[in-house]
């Protein structure tokens, strides 16, 4: 198989080389939207377009050839960098990409820091373009953790710093959690297995890390509730008590709010026997590390991924999980 697509792929040199085919003639011939024509290029040096007078792109059949055998692999499973070093058929793309552009020129790093300046410039446009190239060359695991959640804690600093104003942090917040909402939509909910009972404590309205850890748990296959910010001590034990959760996770960001987080951990460990497990993490925790012994419960770790990984630890030795009612959990790794 390898042998025939890289065969098709010579024979594309037969084609006609001449650029004269626009962005939109592309698009359409192909069926790989500009965004993520335009990061394939960056990233990867795929094509080198023509250009008119103006700067806009122009390609030629040849371009266009190659560019639906690049789809076409990616449309069978491959990710976007096995195909162009299937052909290539030389090293590694990774390495191909650095000897020709440096280190990291367009990586994560730099992707997260456009994604920000648009957002704080309250630029849509810009911030959406920006997110929709870094799906097309990482993905979505990748973007989630590797530019999204950077992104929300580098946004709470530039904020503490008088680098954001509080109107542009509201901006760019709201924009964050209403992306993380459609990626957590679109992952299949679980009605098996453990549960897990993730919110906001009394009067925290920060949600944007707990939200990660709750997408995280969905595409593992988690069952999880998500009750959201200020979650109040109200009726919440009587609540717990009829859900049976494994393990509770809550988060707090402020010196204040832990107040009303260290009440309901006390509350939860007053609950009879089997009581869940009453987990606990948050931006205050991070700062000031002597919150961490105030709270009755176990500490999550300074980072989503490391939290998701302890909670998976915890689910994986519950009653349900050893009786075999667990659906299947994925590990805790990158994809």
């Amino acid at each position: 198989m390898v042998v025939s697509q890289y065969s098709a792929v010579e024979a594309y040199q037969d084609l006609d080389n001449e650029p004269v085919y626009n962005m939109k003639a592309v698009v359409e011939a192909t069926g790989i939207s500009a965004a993520t024509l335009r990061a394939w290029e960056r990233r990867y040096s795929v094509l080198s377009p023509g250009r008119t007078e103006s700067g806009y792109r122009l390609y030629s059949a040849r371009d266009i050839a190659m560019l639906r055998w690049l789809k076409a692999r990616v449309d069978e499973g491959m990710s976007i960098s096995q195909a162009i070093n299937l052909r290539t058929h030389r090293r590694p793309l990774e390495t191909v990409a650095a000897e020709r552009r440096g280190p990291e020129s367009h990586g994560p790093r730099e992707a997260r820091e456009r994604l920000l300046t648009a957002l704080v410039q309250y630029d849509e446009a810009t911030a959406e373009r920006a997110l929709e190239e870094s799906f097309a060359v990482y993905g979505l695991e990748s973007v989630t953790e590797q530019i999204l959640a950077p992104a929300m804690i580098q946004l709470g600093d530039m904020w503490h710093a008088g680098q954001a104003s509080t109107a542009a942090e509201h901006f760019a917040s709201n924009y964050l959690r209403r992306k993380l909402d459609a990626i957590i939509n679109a992952a299949p909910q679980i009605n098996v297995g453990p549960l897990v009972v993730l919110g906001c404590g009394p009067g925290d309205w920060h949600e944007l890390g707990l939200l990660l850890i709750h997408l995280m748990l969905r595409r593992r296959n988690v069952n999880t509730i998500y009750l959201g910010q200020n979650v109040p001590l109200d009726q919440f034990v009587e609540e717990m008590q009829r859900l049976k959760p494994a393990v509770i996770v809550m988060a707090a960001t402020t010196a204040e709010t832990v107040t009303g987080l260290i009440e309901i951990a006390s509350a939860v460990q007053e609950m009879p026997a089997p009581r869940p497990v009453f987990a606990f993490g948050g931006r205050i925790f991070n700062v000031q590390l002597e919150m961490r012994t105030r709270v009755p419960g176990v500490f999550l770790g300074e980072n989503a991924r490391s939290a998701v990984g302890y909670i998976m630890t915890l689910i994986s030795g519950s009653p349900a999980a050893e009786s075999g009612s667990i659906l299947r959990i994925r590990p805790d790794r990158e994809e």
